[in-house]
């Protein structure tokens, strides 16, 4: 193979660090801040996470997804979801800490909240929860809270209702061009039998224009 145009093959393993919590489902927000309260409750910067379900909600494990400043991160749902795939999970929860007293969402928290939602129920893997986590134990749950539904997302099941110039304008911006699709060719009997047709009908309009000239004298 011409090593210009070679597609490097790849794969992807885990990697066990040491556990932070034990077998216990998690049920509820106060179940999660007693597994992950005191391992994050020291951190002096926003640390975000994800933590994967088992279908009964036992947690298969964690992973910390972004750690930034003192009030902000920066993360990314493709981030979030890759360790989600590779553990198998059935749902993930959500988690960030607030180092400050506050525990308000933001803008951010909820703008990433919603596209984790909709892009997990796509993928089958729905998000329970987001819990930002303070101090001494406190917490905002979004489920508790009614910031996001968290409820299924519905799917039109009516080609008039996707907009698939969307999906064509961020194709070209990755140089990915739509291919005109080839018209099948005609089989010989349907060419000749398409080309006899046109000879008739070209015989009877030169007949009838013969018919119409008056005699000339």
């Amino acid at each position: 193979m011409n090593e210009k145009y070679g597609l490097d093959q790849v794969s992807v393993r885990m990697i066990r660090e040491a556990p932070l919590y034990s077998d216990e489902e998690i049920q509820n927000p106060q179940d999660a801040i007693r597994i992950l309260g005191d391992a994050f409750k020291d951190y002096d910067r926003e640390v975000v996470g994800v933590v994967h379900l088992r279908s009964d909600n036992v947690p298969i494990n964690m992973t910390i997804v972004s750690m930034g400043c003192l009030n902000q991160s920066i993360v990314h749902p493709r981030e979030m979801l890759k360790a989600a795939f590779l553990s198998n999970a059935a749902a993930i929860l959500m988690f960030h800490n607030h180092p400050s007293s506050s525990l308000e969402s933001s803008r951010d928290d909820i703008a990433i909240t919603n596209r984790m939602q909709q892009l997990c129920m796509m993928a089958g893997i729905p998000v329970v929860d987001h819990i930002i986590l303070g101090q001494n134990d406190f917490y905002y749950s979004f489920r508790e809270k009614g910031v996001l539904p968290m409820d299924d997302i519905r799917y039109s099941t009516d080609l008039s209702d996707v907009d698939l110039k969307v999906a064509e304008k961020e194709a070209e911006k990755y140089r990915y061009k739509k291919t005109e699709i080839a018209k099948p060719k005609k089989s010989i009997k349907v060419s000749l039998a398409e080309k006899k047709k046109l000879t008739q009908k070209n015989v009877r309009k030169t007949s009838g224009i013969n018919k119409s000239k008056a005699p000339e004298l």
